[in-house]
């Protein structure tokens, strides 16, 4: 019980007018007191106005004690971590693709860009029920749709993504990465980055040394499976301390895509990140149901 402690506690400042009542009581209980020294008690009871002639539970202390026991429900006791509700889910996955005009080139039939576009549908299948976000990027990055689990959207919105509708062609990565970390902790979910790329510039690359990116990084490299991984993507998972992987004309690179990204929500579960306090306030709403009930008893008033 060390780390006991409130979710909300400044509901327990609700708990102040019902000690302010019960003191009035308590008062009013204690002046009774003074009359009994002065004055037979059996007399008391037909002289003084307002005094009950049941000393059992009355009422008002009822509705006192549920007032206190609500309040420290709402306040939400705590002292023990719980899994979060994610924990049985995938890791979340943001996919970067890279929609230039390097990606037209034909040396991946039918073209690099299409053929990463049949990539990440292939992931998605292999990702069913799994939390995936899309950003596209070129001398600009763009959320093309935040995490969610409906493939059919995604891949929907794969089908126009062409050249033409970047407002400018370049090589903007850093600026994708920095919108997947923002992605990521909007929705609350551990995940990591897949980069999908023909191709980085040398000075994205060497901006990558300095850039402040803390999820993990792995890159699906779109060059022709004879030629050498580019030098700029390369480095630049080097700079992110990132995993390569190459493409092939079966399913394996999706595969150790996926299971990399899984891997990612294992690491999470061992250090605890992502687990959240449990709330003990629910625990309590059978004594509130109790409280309530007692209610129910014939000639019951609040006094």
């Amino acid at each position: 019980m060390d780390d006991f402690h409130f979710l909300r506690p400044l509901w327990l400042f609700v708990i102040l007018p019902a000690l302010a009542i019960w003191w009035g009581l308590w008062r009013r209980q204690d002046r009774m007191n003074s009359w009994r020294q002065i004055m037979d008690s059996h007399l008391i009871e037909h002289l003084v106005v307002g005094e009950s002639k049941n000393h059992g539970l009355r009422p008002i202390q009822l509705l006192l004690v549920t007032w206190v026991v609500c309040a420290v429900a709402l306040a939400g006791p705590s002292w023990r971590m719980e899994p979060s509700p994610f924990a049985d889910d995938e890791a979340g996955l943001v996919v970067l693709l890279k929609v230039s005009g390097t990606m037209l080139a034909t040396d991946v039939q039918p073209t690099r860009l299409e053929r990463a576009k049949h990539k990440i549908r292939d992931l998605l299948e292999l990702r069913q029920g799994s939390s995936t976000g899309l950003i596209v990027y070129s001398g600009s990055a763009h959320l093309v749709m935040p995490l969610t689990r409906d493939d059919r959207i995604i891949s929907t919105m794969l089908e126009d993504l062409t050249p033409d509708l970047m407002p400018v062609d370049g090589d903007a990565l850093t600026q994708a990465l920095q919108l997947a970390e923002q992605v990521l902790e909007k929705s609350g979910v551990p995940g990591s980055v897949l980069v999908i790329a023909d191709s980085v510039s040398p000075s994205q690359a060497q901006a990558l040394s300095t850039a402040d990116v803390t999820l993990p990084v792995q890159f699906l490299s779109l060059q022709s499976i004879s030629a050498p991984i580019d030098v700029g993507l390369q480095s630049a998972a080097s700079n992110l301390g990132a995993n390569v992987v190459e493409l092939t004309f079966d399913p394996a690179d999706v595969e150790e895509v996926a299971r990399r990204a899984q891997s990612r929500l294992k690491t999470v579960s061992a250090t605890n990140e992502g687990n959240r306090w449990q709330d003990a306030g629910y625990s309590m709403l059978p004594f509130l149901a109790l409280f309530i009930l007692m209610w129910s008893r014939r000639g019951w008033l609040v006094t």
